[in-house]
């Protein structure tokens, strides 16, 4: 387990992060009533100038003016986020029992219970909170205050563990308490981590595989970062074709993708670049990597390696003796890019192959 320091640290962050004025999320409907409205402005303008004190008190008027229930709980959430930042937790953590504890679950029941957790953390309540983490990811894992509590379980038990084994242990046992949901993805991902810090590559590709199969694109959040990972895999065990295969597979969603107007996600590209340089220096097959390049250009357009790979083709192109398409790629570069070190490698490039 991590150590008590290390806990209160990651608190600590947790806490700053969850109590910035910024932070304060929008309500699903207006708030109404004269008072309660006015009562609110107040604690905003007293919370945007750092009158803590006197924003948590007009926070609770706001509370006690409240029409609706949800506008009640609302001002007292924003009470207790208040209260935490200046420091009283006790009181802070009571607000949050206090809306937790409903037994319909509604717009901030679930947040409450996550940051009473962390407002724990701090108290020193480290075996109730840690308690309290793994209830509301097992009770209501699709949820985004799961997803936090995840975070910090996975923080505490895992990330920061020396050893692996016992973390690998942990991981595993809180998976199996989880009915399937979409915290499988990086409860896999956490876990192939884990196995691969041990050592245990054979099984961190098996986990990733499942993980690939099981939360595909676009619902995988972490789908392109699994194969990405198989991929590096497989270069390792000296599979070049392997990596590619994996690496396909993802820009082959893409490339089906952009007609039914679904997002390209950012490893894609590098994937397709990433699949030029495989076949360029592992494979020593450049009419592949010329290919390869080529294709980076023309599905991914707008993307931040597009200058990459105009460079690296256009130098290809030169080494295997067309001289003119090279430069001509290299002049392309220059007209569209800038900037950059690939610009910079055209000049250098220009100025010696290209009168």
């Amino acid at each position: 387990m991590l150590s008590r320091t290390l806990s209160l640290s990651l608190a600590c962050a947790l806490l700053l992060a969850a109590t910035a004025p910024g932070c304060i999320a929008p309500t699903l409907s207006k708030p109404r009533g004269t008072e309660h409205l006015d009562a609110l402005s107040q604690a905003r303008e007293h919370q945007s100038a750092g009158r803590f004190k006197e924003s948590a008190d007009a926070y609770y008027r706001a509370a006690e003016t409240a029409e609706r229930k949800v506008d009640k709980d609302e001002a007292l959430y924003r009470q207790s986020r208040v209260l935490a930042r200046m420091g009283d937790l006790p009181q802070a953590i009571a607000i949050c029992d206090q809306i937790g504890a409903e037994a319909v679950v509604a717009r901030r029941t679930l947040r409450c219970r996550l940051d009473a957790a962390r407002y724990r953390m701090l108290t020193g309540e480290e075996e109730r909170a840690d308690a309290d983490l793994r209830k509301l990811v097992g009770d209501e894992p699709e949820s985004a205050a799961a997803r936090g509590a995840l975070r910090m379980l996975v923080a505490r038990h895992v990330d920061g563990v020396e050893d692996k084994e016992q973390a690998l242990t942990y991981l595993r046992e809180l998976r199996d308490e989880i009915k399937p949901s979409s915290l499988g993805e990086p409860m896999m991902s956490a876990e192939a981590e884990l196995l691969l810090q041990l050592g245990r590559k054979d099984e961190a590709k098996e986990m990733l595989e499942r993980q690939v199969e099981r939360y595909p694109y676009p619902q995988g959040r972490r789908w392109d970062d699994a194969l990405w990972q198989l991929a590096d895999l497989a270069l390792e065990n000296e599979n070049p074709k392997g990596a590619i295969d994996y690496l396909k597979k993802m820009i082959s969603v893409h490339e089906y993708s952009v007609i039914l107007g679904s997002y390209t996600r950012p490893k894609m590209s590098k994937a397709a670049l990433r699949i030029a340089r495989i076949y360029r220096d592992n494979l020593r097959d450049n009419d592949a990597a010329m290919d390869a390049y080529e294709e980076v250009r023309s599905e991914f357009p707008r993307s931040t390696v597009v200058d990459d790979a105009l460079a690296e083709e256009a130098e290809l192109r030169i080494a295997e003796g067309d001289r003119d398409r090279g430069c001509d790629l290299l002049r392309k570069l220059m007209a569209a890019h800038e900037v950059g070190s690939a610009r910079r490698k055209a000049e250098r490039r220009m100025a010696t192959e290209c009168h």
